[in-house]
């Protein structure tokens, strides 16, 4: 039976595809054209089978959610289709075959019941294609109206950018002043925006004042005429137009009628449509640290359009000219914070500069107060130290006599020594500078004449006095004998003024100590122990048995600028903590007392030597004279440099020797004798009150001066000075 069905199925399929062909028994031809079905039905199921693959790849790049089962649907027609075809591709093969029958009919029968599910599945999906396609016209349509409508923004923009750029530069290349910023602005905003008439208002200087008209410009004509401010009435803050213009940062149209638009139109109704934008007035203080500052105040800038061309009706504000007036304000209201800024700064360079120009007049007023303060210091150091040349000259003299008691001696030392120290400590204060001038010195004599000083005082004190020197010391030391002079006299006062009553006795202890105590600081750490030697001074206030008040400690106390003169000699001082001692370790150089002994064969004697002295204080004149007869010379004194040039060139003077003591005019009166013809070879000796250094010699070389005497002038020094030069 199955081999009945497939031979005549075979039968029939040769029929089918063989046709009348086959009748006429041309079996080459027959042959052609089954080889060209064959390759056509391959070709056929080829195409068929690749349509699935082409639905996965279009599956796999975007999500076939709502055409799912019509994918599914499609890709088994594609199959089946393709499979009947290649089916029938074999069935030429082997007519014969049963199988390939069964096959190609189960194929067929599924194709053909696919296919009719895919027809009707593409009933109700051709409809959504429709609609997608025509919502897709519809979206390119709108597309192509947002591109044109971009397209316009665009140039609307670009407009916008070159009249803000045109009028920002404008406003930028104005001068920094707020009033220029805003006459700039209205002028070529006017320009730009064909207005009518363009206004100012700002309020006052208060919160809450009524808003005056500033500035107001009105473009009728060819050309901007200024019209005269002050016709027009403030603006009260309360307007409702005014606050409909504060309260937001964009421009408003205000309404017909509106009281600020007529005010800005100077009384008249504005042609045309009428903006007004508010204006932050910025000061510096508004700039707190905050990224965007805020105004304390706000201007209103009120802008009214021209008429049409054409005379039907007014012009209106479009959005493209308020978003350039809101850009202009924008940059309106920074130049008008720079112009702030710059004001702010000019106002305080101005306040500096009235600073400056009144701290240079302190500081002159200064420069002056402290040269007069100077000069009368120096005046009353010149005052002091004149008569203190004096005394020391003369002192020179006294101990100089022979039939002195040593009680008398001592006192004669004693106040020498303390002129000396006065002399000292003036030259200080001129100065404003301490020094050490570290010599050989006889410490013992030094010491006897500090206790006698310091009894003297503590007895005008009410108080007693007594001293222990110990025999070991030595007598002569290197140091600075002035300062430890003064130190002790100062320990001395300094424990007496602590006292609050008379009672009491002050003591004296003066003592070597080890050299190797921690408190005593070496000068000169490179010289053994047997060259140094460390002396302790004390002095304390001895009290009497019951007596239990305790001592004052008075205002200022000099112990501690005796601190810095014991600095000042590597020593060290302190004070006990009831004030009623004070103790100083000093250390000295030992210096052999044959080398330093003084005799009384060191003072020459001039036999008849004329001398001319040169004098302007007449007592140092007289003592100086003293001092020139007590050496031997006949001395002739004159009050001035004048006097003596005129006695020097008169032709009867014969003098070997000029004694200078002008202090620096004494350079130039020298000078002036050794130009003279006659007085050329005359000695010249001049007093000088400074201290002596290169610079003082080379201007006594240059001036002819043949020696130098530094003051005060003592009976040893002016013997020695005369003697050298005499010599040389």
């Amino acid at each position: 039976m199955a081999r009945h069905f497939a031979a005549a199925g075979a039968g029939a399929v040769q029929r089918y595809y063989c046709g009348g062909a086959c009748d006429g028994g041309d079996d080459g031809a027959v042959q052609a054209m089954l080889q060209c079905q064959r390759v056509s039905d391959f070709l056929i199921a080829a195409s068929y089978l690749s349509i699935p693959l082409e639905l996965l790849y279009f599956a796999s790049c975007a999500d076939p959610a709502p055409l799912k089962w019509l994918l599914l649907q499609l890709a088994a027609f594609a199959v089946l289709g393709g499979a009947t075809h290649l089916l029938a591709v074999f069935s030429l093969a082997h007519p014969h075959s049963s199988g390939l029958l069964l096959a190609s009919t189960a194929a067929k029968l599924l194709a053909a019941l696919v296919s009719f599910a895919t027809a009707v599945s593409l009933v109700a999906l051709i409809p959504r294609l429709i609609r997608a396609k025509l919502r897709e016209a519809f979206l390119r349509a709108k597309a192509r109206q947002l591109d044109h409508d971009l397209g316009l923004i665009r140039r609307r923009v670009e407009a916008t950018s070159r009249v803000v750029r045109m009028l920002t530069h404008r406003i930028r290349s104005s001068p920094l002043d707020a009033h220029s910023i805003l006459h700039t602005t209205m002028l070529h905003l006017a320009d730009a925006l064909e207005l009518h008439s363009c206004a100012v208002w700002m309020p006052g200087r208060d919160a809450g004042d009524d808003l005056h008209l500033v500035h107001q410009l009105s473009l009728r004509g060819k050309g901007p005429v200024r019209i005269v401010l002050g016709s027009q009435a403030p603006i009260s803050p309360d307007d409702p137009d005014v606050l409909d213009v504060m309260a937001s940062e964009a421009a408003k149209v205000l309404r017909p009628g509106s009281e600020l638009a007529t005010a800005s139109s100077g009384e008249l109704q504005p042609p045309g449509a009428v903006a007004a934008i508010r204006i932050p007035m910025l000061k510096v203080s508004n700039f707190d640290g905050r990224k965007t500052p805020v105004a304390s105040s706000y201007a209103i800038l009120v802008m009214a359009l021209r008429s049409k061309a054409s005379g039907s009706g007014s012009r209106e504000w479009s959005g493209h000219d308020l978003e350039v007036v809101q850009v202009i304000a924008d940059q309106v209201a920074v130049a008008l914070s720079h112009a702030a800024v710059l004001e702010e700064w000019q106002a305080m360079s101005d306040r500096l500069a009235e600073q400056n120009r009144a701290l240079v007049h302190a500081k002159q007023d200064a420069m002056m107060a402290t040269e007069g303060i100077n000069s009368i210091q120096s005046a009353m150091c010149d005052g002091m130290r004149r008569p203190m040349y004096s005394i020391i000259g003369l002192l020179s003299m006294v101990r100089q006599a022979e039939d002195m008691r040593p009680e008398q001696r001592l006192v004669a030392d004693a106040i020498a020594r303390t002129s000396t120290l006065s002399l000292a400590l003036m030259n200080d204060v001129d100065r404003e500078t301490l020094t050490v001038n570290r010599m050989p010195f006889d410490l013992r004599s030094l010491m006897r004449e500090a206790m006698s000083v310091a009894g003297c005082l503590a007895s005008c004190g009410g108080a007693g006095f007594s001293y222990q020197l110990e025999n070991a010391l030595p007598e002569w030391v290197v140091g600075d004998e002035t300062r430890v002079f003064h130190l002790l006299l100062q320990m001395a006062g300094d424990v007496l003024g602590r006292r609050r009553d008379g009672a009491g006795r002050l003591s004296f202890s003066i003592k070597s100590c080890s050299a190797d105590q921690k408190d005593c600081i070496p000068v000169w750490p490179n010289l053994s122990a047997g060259c140094s030697i460390c002396v302790e001074f004390q002095v304390a206030m001895e009290r009497s048995t019951g007596c239990s008040q305790p001592p004052s400690s008075p205002a200022g106390s000099q112990i501690n600028m005796c601190k810095k003169i014991v600095q000042m000699m590597n020593g060290t001082m302190w004070s006990a903590s009831d004030g009623e001692s004070i103790t100083l370790i000093l250390h000295f150089q030992l210096q052999q007392s044959r080398a330093c002994r003084r005799t009384s064969s060191s003072i020459p004697h001039f036999n008849g030597l004329r001398i001319l002295l040169a004098e302007g204080d007449r007592m140092s004149r007289a003592v100086t004279q003293k001092l020139l007869e007590q050496l031997g010379c006949q001395a002739i004194s004159v009050s001035s440099g004048a006097h003596c040039l005129a006695l020097l060139g008169s032709a009867g003077s014969s003098f070997q020797l000029l004694l200078l003591d002008l202090d620096m005019d004494a350079f130039e009166v020298a000078l002036q004798i050794r130009g003279l013809k006659n007085r050329r070879w005359l000695l010249i000796v001049a007093a000088l009150a400074v201290t002596v250094d290169d610079s003082i010699r080379e201007m006594c070389r240059h001036s002819g001066i043949n020696g130098l005497i530094q003051k005060p002038l003592t009976l040893t020094a002016l013997g020695a000075q005369l003697h050298r030069v005499l010599r040389n």
